[in-house]
């Protein structure tokens, strides 16, 4: 279903766009002008993460016809979020040096690496948390060395994580230093985790190349996977926020990517489906040129635009659509039965256990998903009856 977007959203999509040519600067001229709710257009700019690259527009556009105010609020969020990047920057850093020296493996993806990649300064982007790729094999040591750097984090058991290096994707860890709080979220899998993204992992940490960050040690994604996890990272949110979307548009532009490697890589995996809905986004919301290499296997979404509201049933779309992605039954049935019954950080954290019951979890894991699908259920109808989304939980 087509979606009609308010004129603060399409005013957003177009001060982020990376091609913004002198047509556009005019048309975004006369939409300021006529804009009725500068209130409305913050709060659409801040819920899309947008605000850096729209003050950056209207900075250089001298802010035509911007109250000042709202120039002022702008400036200020702005100016907050820069030094928030910078502080974090520093953080990945440290971080990336502590993993090198012990010979992890570990790819910095998405947030602030991102934020440097595309847009050549870490202020254009917002970021909620740092986002590191390491290695299965040395997910273990990985976590020991960023305990000894001063995270910590909920699975923290000897057999908590054995099964994250088998069967998870991600493990959520935190550090506190002063009034600075530093989320980093390890990543040892990127769609599914387990044994049904090895296939995956293979081919990403096979292409991934020596890339130091900031004189750092790392590694980088290979553009083609780089822009295949984008991709499929925005269609599983469905433009519920349109930062995603942007990325894509932005990497899109830079004109870096092989688009014939792209088409047949997408074929490999099976991801025609996601890939034709992003560049639909894209192509309908930023104006982005899909390439010709790639516009047959769009041409089913083309002028399609879906657009998913966050509310509480968001994880489980999302559950659904990681689903869709596996290319067979047996891989889909795995995939269910792990996420049912394997145990996660947030099954340590709705209840601690000692390390003697921690079998327990294994029970605990399905009874506390069907509590939480229950109270989803029961949010959405609630929801619906007042014709508000109401945001997920934690999954």
């Amino acid at each position: 279903m087509n979606v009609i977007f308010s004129p603060e959203d399409q005013l957003c999509l177009l001060l982020a766009r990376a091609r913004f040519s002198g047509d556009d600067a005019n048309v975004a001229v006369e939409r300021l002008a006529a804009t009725a709710s500068w209130d409305a257009l913050f709060e659409r700019a801040r819920s899309h993460g947008l605000i850096p690259l729209v003050y950056h527009r209207l900075l250089a556009l001298d802010f035509p016809s911007v109250p000042a105010q709202v120039r002022r609020k702008l400036t200020d969020t702005f100016g907050i979020n820069a030094t928030r990047n910078e502080t974090l920057t520093q953080e990945l850093v440290r971080i990336l040096t502590r993993l090198g020296e012990a010979g992890i493996r570990v790819i910095p993806i998405k947030g602030i690496a991102l934020a440097e990649s595309l847009y050549g300064d870490v202020a254009l982007r917002t970021c909620a948390d740092l986002d590191t790729l390491i290695h299965p094999q040395d997910l273990s040591q990985g976590l020991l060395v960023l305990t000894s750097a001063g995270y910590r984090h909920a699975f923290a058991t000897p057999p908590s994580i054995r099964l994250l290096a088998r069967y998870g994707r991600d493990c959520a860890l935190v550090r506190e230093e002063g009034r600075w709080i530093y989320p980093l979220q390890v990543h040892c899998g990127l769609i599914w985790g387990g044994p049904v993204e090895r296939r995956l992992l293979a081919r990403l940490w096979g292409k991934a190349s020596s890339k130091p960050y900031r004189s750092a040690p790392a590694y980088e994604l290979s553009p083609t996977h780089e822009f295949l996890y984008l991709a499929v990272h925005a269609a599983r949110h469905g433009l519920s926020s349109f930062k995603w979307i942007v990325d894509l548009d932005w990497l899109i532009s830079r004109g870096r990517l092989n688009w014939n490697e792209v088409a047949g890589e997408t074929r490999a995996l099976g991801w025609e489906h996601p890939v034709g809905f992003v560049f639909s986004a894209c192509e309908s919301l930023l104006g982005t040129q899909i390439p010709e290499p790639l516009a047959e296997l769009c041409a089913p979404a083309r002028g399609k635009v879906c657009r998913s509201e966050p509310g509480s049933l968001e994880i489980l779309r999302q559950t659904i659509f990681a689903i869709k992605l596996l290319p067979n039954f047996i891989q889909r049935m795995n995939f269910i039965a792990t996420r049912l019954f394997i145990p996660t950080s947030v099954d340590a954290e709705f209840v601690r256990l000692p390390s003697a019951l921690f079998f327990l979890y294994f029970l605990l894991r399905p009874c506390r998903l069907m509590l939480t699908v229950l109270k989803w259920l029961v949010e959405a109808g609630m929801s619906r009856l007042r014709g508000k989304p109401q945001h997920s939980a934690t999954h």
